[in-house]
This record gives C-alpha cells, sequence and structure tokens, in this order.
C-alpha cells in the first residue's frame, strides 16, 4: 500500500470500542508511506443524543430520516464532537490530522436522495483538489459525513456511501472498513467463523438471497461500488481487536477481503474474539 491513498472508514457503532492500538496503527500507516484517509460515522451517538432530548429515531431502508432538527443535531455530533474526538486521539499518538466535514470546500457535493428521508444526500462529486492538498501536506484528513448541495443546503449522509466516493475519486488501492464484527459471516448463529474471502458476484448473490442483511448491506455495497471503479480490494474488519488493521496492512490476514475475482470459493477463518 505504499505511496497510495487508502481509505479508512470506521463505523459509529465501534467509535467508543476501538482498541486502544487503533489509532497508532493508522499513523503508523502514515509513516510507511501510506496515505490514509479517515471516514466516520456516528449513529449510535446521534441516536442516543435524540433519546435524551425526546426525539426518536427514524429509519427507512437503514438510512436516517432527517428532519431540520435531526440535521442540526447531525452536524453538531458528527462535525463536532466526534470528528475532534479522533482528530486529538491521532495526534495524541503522533499523527498529523485535520478533520473537516464534506461541506468545508465544497468537499462532498450532493443531491437529495429522496423526499421521503428529508435532508439525506446522494454523492454526486467530490473535491478532489481540496483532498489531495492535505494529503501532500502530509495530514491525515478526518471526513464527517456531512455534505452539501449547489444551493448551500447541507446533507446527513451515509458514512459507508462517503467512504467509497472519496476511494473511487482518489483511486485508492485499498479501502478497509472498520466496524465491531470481525468481518463477514458464514452464519450469524456462529460468531467465531467468517468468511476470509469474497467476490464481489458472491457478495451481491448473498445480499440478494438474504444472507447478508441489515447494516452490513451498504458496507458491502460500498465496497462493490469502489471495486467496480478502481479500488483493488476491500476489507471488513474489527475495530476492537489487537492488531487488526496492522495484520492486515502487513498482509497477514484479518477480516473479510473483498476483491473482483473468486479465491478458492467461500473460504472460513476462526476467529476468536479478545
Amino acid at each position: 500500500m505504499k505511496g497510495q491513498p487508502v481509505v479508512i472508514k470506521i463505523g459509529g457503532s465501534v467509535l467508543d470500542q476501538l482498541h486502544p492500538d487503533f489509532f497508532q496503527e493508522c499513523v503508523q500507516l502514515r509513516q510507511k508511506g501510506c496515505h490514509p484517509v479517515v471516514v466516520h460515522g456516528g449513529g449510535p451517538s446521534i441516536n442516543r443524543l435524540q433519546e435524551r432530548l425526546g426525539m426518536k429515531p427514524v429509519f427507512r431502508e437503514g438510512l436516517r430520516v432527517t428532519d431540520d432538527d435531526d440535521l442540526e443535531l447531525v452536524e453538531m455530533v458528527l462535525a463536532g464532537r466526534i470528528n475532534k474526538h479522533l482528530v486529538t486521539r491521532l495526534e495524541q499518538v503522533g499523527g498529523e490530522a485535520v478533520g473537516v466535514s464534506g461541506v468545508d470546500r465544497n468537499l462532498i457535493q450532493v443531491r437529495k436522495k429522496s423526499p421521503a428521508l428529508g435532508w439525506v444526500g446522494e454523492v454526486e462529486k467530490v473535491n478532489l483538489s481540496f483532498l489531495q492538498v492535505l494529503i501532500r501536506q502530509g495530514w491525515i484528513p478526518v471526513v464527517a459525513s456531512i455534505g452539501v448541495d449547489r444551493h448551500g443546503q447541507h446533507y446527513n449522509i451515509n458514512a459507508d456511501t462517503v467512504a467509497g466516493a472519496l476511494a473511487r475519486e482518489l483511486k485508492a488501492e485499498k479501502m478497509i472498513l472498520v466496524t465491531d464484527v470481525p468481518g463477514i459471516r458464514t452464519d450469524t448463529q456462529k460468531t467465531d467463523t467468517v468468511l476470509s474471502h469474497v467476490s464481489v458476484a458472491q457478495v451481491e448473490n448473498m445480499v440478494k438471497t438474504g444472507a447478508i442483511h441489515g447494516g452490513m448491506v451498504p458496507k458491502v455495497m460500498a465496497a462493490v461500488s469502489g471495486l467496480q471503479a478502481s479500488v483493488q480490494e476491500v476489507v471488513i474488519l474489527d475495530g476492537r481487536s489487537p492488531g487488526s488493521l496492522s495484520l492486515y496492512s502487513n498482509k497477514e490476514g484479518a477480516g473479510t477481503r473483498i476483491g473482483l475475482k473468486e479465491e478458492e470459493g467461500y473460504d472460513t477463518v476462526s476467529y476468536l474474539s479478545t
């Protein structure tokens, strides 16, 4: 991965459970000559704050319905608290990080996805030159998944979608989806066994049959979108596990790798939670 942009998406469900070494591993990628770009969600934190304020989270097809009040809260949590928390953690271990949202310099330009979803955006364009300036400075961009349309209206965007769009535009070699599960499971009842590798065709079939469902669907579809562009490989790995990012970057195997081609079918590996 040396010399290449690597998009690392940190899921909201794992933010509070990341292994203490995770941020050091991100910084080590930069020190090895890679160019990590971090994208983050924050769904659980948004839910908690909504509930504290007497607001009820509403979802349709896995996406948060976002009205004016919801959007204000989403921006507060994502671009304010979580984004700056991640920047601080990276800086504490020697990284040079800069926190932005998709609104800054029109980084992520969007259109409304559906009137039924309110202020939920679909990515139309990425301001690649702005992102490249940050990367050339040697900084680690930390991107909150908020976008803006041509009229200046802000939007909530699915963070997996943002990661896929940035990976495509950057022509990133790798995209890493950091979650609170060890990868794609062959059987949801057997939590200690995951797929080591699947192809795009296999993923699409598993979504169709329901073998992949729920919150894993937008992750794998973002992976498919990236792979159909220029991304060579996507991996879904467990951010709670010590050394998972280093193991993957050292090609020692971690999580589930998704590629364009099959590798001996649905290989499985054992996983023991720590």
